[in-house]
């Protein structure tokens, strides 16, 4: 009886984590199905004629990969049904020139739009991800990847950083937390968890402050 038990115990905790595991996944596989859909619909050759124009467009600048700048860069835009491209707004800038590789990607793709006939297909908000061979980062929020080739060096991947800060918000180091943190938001800026980890980093900081005070 007592193993029967433990066993129904195993299953359900078993069962519990898949499904917290799986939650992420299946919410950004589905927004990125619809940002899939839309450009088939939108783009001259589809999804994956967006996503051969940024390859083709977009290399990794050299100072990027020589201060492993990794993350995923969201790009908002508005494409009206004439074609016309507005509104070009960079969320989660990774800078070292990305900015601006990704804004010349942009201007590239202008007379490559479908005309369409309701407004609500005029909207975008696209995830790129940039990363580097070796690095072990979450890969699974972003409609579009590029894999650069590391520097001589492997990349700290983000299980570094997630431990770090938890080392120093355990110690109250908010300070010292809030750096790791920024790195973890640049990499996967759709993890609530990590906004969570700031929050609590800025509180430390300020009870820190209080105190030398």
């Amino acid at each position: 009886m007592r193993k029967k038990f433990l066993f129904l115990m195993f299953v359900l905790m078993f069962a519990g984590s898949m499904t917290f595991a799986q939650e992420p996944v299946g919410v950004s596989q589905s927004r990125n199905k619809q940002i899939h859909d839309l450009l088939d619909y939108r783009f001259r050759g589809g999804f994956y004629g967006f996503k051969a124009l940024f390859l083709k467009t977009v290399k990794y600048t050299d100072i990027a990969r020589k201060n492993c700048v990794i993350g995923i860069m969201v790009v908002s835009f508005q494409v009206d049904c004439d074609g016309n491209i507005r509104n070009i707004r960079i969320k989660n800038p990774l800078r070292f020139g990305l900015d601006n590789a990704m804004s010349k990607f942009m201007l590239a793709t202008k007379g490559h739009w479908n005309k369409c006939h309701n407004i609500k297909y005029t909207k975008f908000s696209v995830p790129f991800q940039f990363t580097m061979e070796g690095t072990k980062t979450d890969s699974l929020n972003a409609a579009i990847s590029l894999l650069g080739k590391n520097p001589g060096y492997v990349c700290s991947g983000d299980n570094y950083y997630l431990r770090k800060a938890k080392e120093a918000l355990a110690k109250g180091r908010g300070k010292r937390a809030k750096t790791y943190i920024e790195t973890l938001i640049k990499r996967n800026p759709f993890n609530t968890d990590y906004y969570d980890m700031m929050d609590k980093a800025l509180k430390s900081t300020r009870r820190r402050g209080k105190k030398k005070k």
